[in-house]
């Protein structure tokens, strides 16, 4: 039994928790989809003053689908979404892996001309970024420097990153850029540890533009006048830190958090886009490139999921599913 959108056979209006119960009964799969926003629902509390009145992680959809969980036969299975390169928002609130503080655009009321009357080589800006990074994770300030002015090294970033060919982040519906970072382990274990253990990674072709990439992995609490803040009888003084799988602060505090990061080798050399030379050129299945290989295997040992596939390309037929080989042992 299936029912899409416009089907001249599906009736305008229906019972929808009725026709889902229908289908479990009779055996078939039924998909919940929702929106990629878990930090934004009414249920996470992190983030509450700038959150949706609604309940938009997997246990919310399934109240909101009256399923009984009762149903004969019927099995559970929770497949987390995380895009890369990284966490992405519009507007103002706490994003502690982004490139520049998240309400920085929104305040500098920045729109994408802005961005292209910069004229940054994506390549040049990238590198000066990822030699910012100090061995131990923390990102030197730096000013980037092109014909056409003077920069703050991490706003260079962000603004390159959002005009990027194959990234443009912007909000889709108010046009205005979206503040973008790195692969964030700290916030994706605490989405794992209340919906895991399997994640999907869209857009993951999008790396085959990096030499260098880089995940977050802990955070680093710094209060400007040296205060300490406290969530949830959690007291953070400066110089905390915020690892993977450990208690989140509220947005108060995430607020004055930075990212430290761990930087891994690119791929560009070998891009995995499904229809790059590189790519085409493979058996399939293909075994991925091993820097490819490097960096899942960090995400799944910071977040404690198993990455079940990755995007390779902006259609359906494009994801690769990962399988995995058992080691050889002599």
């Amino acid at each position: 039994m299936s029912a899409q959108v416009r089907n001249p056979h599906f009736p305008p209006r229906a019972d929808v928790s009725f026709r889902l119960r229908e289908v479990v009964a009779a055996g078939g799969k039924v998909l919940l989809e929702g929106p990629q926003s878990y930090f934004l629902s009414n249920a996470a509390e992190k983030i509450w003053d700038s959150g949706t009145s609604a309940n938009t992680d997997a246990s919310g959809m399934l109240c909101a689908s009256r399923l009984n969980l009762g149903l004969p036969g019927l099995k559970q299975l929770v497949i987390n979404i995380h895009k890369a390169p990284g966490s992405s928002r519009v507007g103002s609130g706490a994003n502690p892996c982004a490139f520049v503080p998240q309400h920085y655009f929104s305040t500098t009321d920045t729109a994408k001309g802005d961005f292209e009357r910069m004229q940054l080589d994506w390549r040049d800006v990238s590198r000066a970024y990822f030699a910012s990074i100090a061995p131990n994770g923390l990102l030197r300030p730096g000013l980037y420097t092109n014909a056409t002015g003077t920069y703050d090294l991490g706003v260079a970033m962000a603004a390159a990153t959002c005009i990027h060919p194959s990234h443009r982040e912007f909000g889709v519906t108010s046009g205005r850029p979206r503040v973008v970072g790195f692969f964030d382990c700290v916030a994706h274990a605490e989405v794992m540890q209340v919906q895991g253990p399997y994640t999907s990674i869209s857009a993951f072709d999008r790396g085959d533009d990096y030499d260098e990439y880089a995940v977050c992995i802990a955070y680093l609490f710094v209060h400007p006048k040296g205060e300490q803040m406290v969530s949830n009888g959690r007291v953070f003084a400066s110089g905390t830190i915020i690892k993977a799988g450990e208690q989140l602060p509220t947005q108060q505090i995430l607020h004055y958090c930075q990212p430290i990061v761990k930087k891994v080798r690119g791929w560009r050399d070998t891009p995995i886009f499904a229809r790059s030379d590189w790519w085409r050129a493979q058996q399939h299945p293909a075994v991925l490139p091993a820097p490819v290989c490097e960096l899942l295997d960090i995400i799944e040992h910071f977040t404690k999921t198993t990455v079940v596939s990755i995007g390779n390309g902006p259609r359906g037929d494009e994801i690769i599913y990962i399988k995995r080989r058992r080691a050889a042992f002599f």
